[in-house]
């Protein structure tokens, strides 16, 4: 089994642990629901912390990471993050190996990009604001098929079938089609297990995918409150098929230069 500890932080913050290296993810203290970052007596007990800030939004990028996860961590951020903001700087489509990790940069359909992070054997993606941007009780039809283009054309080129935990959001502000990107990716990606972020401080949308969102390729697990806490374990699969997958794309130098 592989086992992940994972500690929602807010919005779209998570601490992610797989054994002793730690996984920092979109963490801010800023944004319109409850927030916090991690301690630093916590993040001082990982021997590697990887700090991913997906874009410049403040929502999900706090200058203060820095001071808290000191000069050690490894920092990889979206391209839009402005200098002076130190960090390895990720387009859509390039790739990038951080010793044992390996991260691919995807689209989004708002600033930044998403990351694929795989490490010891274990994939995680994290959805930055990549999302069917719409509002379907008051979008026009035009606005809403130039948001599925885009959100589709973003989702394409991420693997099938190759991810064992993936955060992406469901917001409440989108009316009746909040969960639309959300439903729209565990469909047609598939990842073992996903867990909802971006929800606007309302766990109670973030618990209704959790029982609506869920299909036997893929279990749903809600986190609602800053400081939650779970402890998930994926099943070994010895090399199958969706390892494969992953392996080979995370070995595919034509990757985004096609």
């Amino acid at each position: 089994m592989k086992d992940i500890a994972v500690e929602y932080l807010g919005g779209s913050g998570f601490l992610v642990t797989i054994g002793e290296t730690g996984f920092l993810f979109d963490a801010s203290e800023h944004g319109p629901d409850q927030r916090m970052l991690p301690g630093k007596n916590t993040l001082s007990l990982f021997k590697k912390l990887y700090v991913f800030v997906s874009h410049r939004h403040s929502d999900h990028f706090s200058e203060s990471i820095y001071e808290l996860c000191g000069e050690d961590a490894v920092y990889i951020v979206g391209f839009d993050l402005p200098q002076p903001h130190r960090g390895v700087r990720m387009n859509p489509g390039e790739k990038q190996g951080f010793g044992s990790v390996m991260v691919k940069a995807f689209g989004s359909t708002d600033e930044g990009v998403s990351f694929l992070v795989e490490y010891a054997g274990i994939s995680i993606f994290h959805a930055g604001d990549l999302n069917l941007w719409h509002w379907r009780d008051e979008s026009t039809i035009s606005q809403i098929e130039a948001a599925e283009r885009a959100f589709y054309d973003c989702v394409a080129p991420i693997p099938k079938e190759a991810i064992d935990l993936a955060f992406f959001p469901v917001d409440p502000r989108q009316g009746s089609m909040y969960d639309a990107g959300a439903g729209y990716f565990v469909m047609t990606i598939k990842p073992r297990i996903m867990i909802p972020m971006h929800f606007q401080g309302r766990g109670d949308v973030a618990m209704r995918f959790a029982l609506t969102g869920e299909t036997k390729h893929t279990k749903v697990v809600a986190l609602q409150t800053p400081g939650e806490t779970i402890d998930l374990s994926i099943p070994d699969t010895d090399e199958s098929a969706p390892d494969r997958k992953l392996k080979e794309l995370l070995a595919d130098e034509s990757f985004g230069n096609a």
